[in-house]
């Protein structure tokens, strides 16, 4: 169904309803307004009856037809008339009903002023004249009060069902729209749950036309965003591993090269130290020489180490990423003046993790420790990994050094940790940087927190 006709429908349900309710209330009136004439009908009668009696009865009769002559009179059931009975002296013998106005009353009698076309007509008047002598002035007074009290009664009536039909008719639409798009929240859900990159989440079938549109449109960009998102990972992870390839064609050539001449040289510069024992000025140029030629098989040794994590091993042999990352601890305890503690702790077998996710977790830790002695300036590290369950691994790096106040910031700005959250996405984890360790949240410095799968399954071709 169409979100228009839906709407539609149920404005029109609603309209019949209230139509129903407004047409039973204006019978009910026509009812009592018929009711009242009535009344006020045989209220007339009564009135000339008993003046016909007044002019007839006996003198002993006269007081009992006056009361009932005052009792009609204060009733106010005249509808428009007031009487007016005068005795021969001119003396008023009812007493005329006090009648008090609101100021709404006041204000419409303003508005609304009788309309007489110049004059005002003459009020009926005769004489009762009765056979004892006596005679009364009867006088049929108009009361324009009484009709525009009706009116405006009538008005404010009609003006109420008005106000309550459009009350209605509003909350009918605002119930109808709040029917037809309860479903946005779904579909305000799925747009939250797609911006956090959870593309398995699929809208429920929507009633309406256009919603379910909308929820089909959702649901092939999830499909889209999904697969965009496997492509981008795995072409990464191609990527990281053709530059893990690159690293060892550069440590091989760098050993097989460098190395090389370089061994050759400190041999030559140790002849010519010997050799030149007899020139002190000569021999102190080749000690320079054989300790610069030291320095940078040092440095040549530690650009190997870094660029080259492991040997050789075949396709199907697994990383011995904990004696990696031992070595890789010892060096940074050995460095010189080095004043961090470093602590190691690995509980997952070697063999459980595929290549690629160790691998991932050696540069990891490698990247996370440079970091440590570029930034925190602390003086304890203690890195973790251990497994999960659901076949995945936790990896983690505490410090107690310096920390960083946003870590949204860090990550955005750091090409080190931008890479490292770019390596995590491309093996299908995630990362957390926390300013507090959340098994100890006073502990000044920085939590580092990754979550891998043990190992990745086979992907499909592109």
């Amino acid at each position: 169904m169409h979100l228009s006709r839906f709407v539609m429908w149920r404005i029109a349900a609603v309209s019949i309803v209230i139509l129903v309710c407004a047409l039973s209330l204006a019978l009910w009136q026509a009812r009592f307004n018929i009711a009242r004439e009535e009344h006020g009908a045989v209220e007339v009668a009564r009135l000339f009856d008993q003046l016909a009696a007044l002019e007839s009865a006996p003198a002993d009769a006269i007081a009992s037809h006056l009361d009932v002559l005052r009792q009609i009179s204060s009733s106010g059931n005249l509808r428009h008339l007031r009487l007016r009975l005068q005795d021969s002296g001119g003396r008023d013998l009812l007493a005329q009903p006090r009648t008090t106005s609101s100021l709404l009353q006041r204000g419409y009698a303003w508005l609304l002023p009788p309309d007489y076309d110049g004059a005002p007509p003459t009020p009926p008047q005769w004489t009762l004249q009765r056979a004892d002598g006596r005679h009364y002035h009867v006088t049929l007074l108009l009361d324009p009060a009484s009709e525009r009290n009706e009116s405006l009664t009538d008005i404010a009536g009609l003006l109420g069902v008005l106000l309550g039909y459009s009350a209605l008719m509003l909350l009918a639409i605002g119930i109808a729209l709040h029917l037809a798009l309860r479903p946005m929240r779904d579909i305000l859900h799925a747009i939250d749950e797609y911006g956090h990159s959870h593309y398995d989440f699929r809208l429920p079938p929507m009633r309406l036309v256009e919603l379910h549109s909308i929820a089909q449109a959702l649901t092939r960009m999830a499909h889209a965003l999904a697969h965009g998102q496997k492509v981008r990972q795995r072409l990464d992870l191609q990527m990281r591993t053709m530059q893990e390839d690159e690293r060892g064609r550069l440590a091989r050539e760098l050993h097989d090269e460098f190395g090389q001449r370089l061994t050759a040289m400190r041999a030559n510069a140790a002849w010519l130290v010997r050799s030149a024992a007899a020139y002190p000025d000569l021999q102190n140029v080749a000690k320079a020489l054989a300790n610069h030629c030291e320095h940078v098989q040092l440095a040549t040794r530690d650009l190997l180490h870094r660029l080259r994590s492991h040997g050789a091993p075949g396709d199907d042999e697994p990383l011995p990423l904990q004696q990696l990352l031992t070595e890789l601890v010892d060096s940074w305890r050995e460095r010189p003046d080095q004043h961090t503690s470093f602590s190691l702790q690995v509980t997952v077998d070697d063999g459980a993790l595929s290549v690629d996710v160790a691998l991932a977790v050696y540069r990891l830790t490698q990247e996370a420790l440079t970091n440590v002695a570029r930034h925190a300036n602390a003086t304890t590290v203690s890195i973790r990994l251990k497994p999960l369950a659901g076949g995945r691994l936790e990896w983690s790096v505490r410090d107690n050094g310096t920390g960083v106040a946003d870590a949204e910031y860090a990550f955005q700005q750091g090409s080190g940790i931008t890479g490292m959250r770019e390596r995590v996405w491309a093996l299908h984890g995630d990362i957390d940087m926390l300013v507090a360790d959340p098994d100890d949240p006073g502990r000044p410095g920085m939590y580092l927190r990754a979550r891998l799968p043990l190992a990745l399954a086979a992907a499909a071709p592109l």
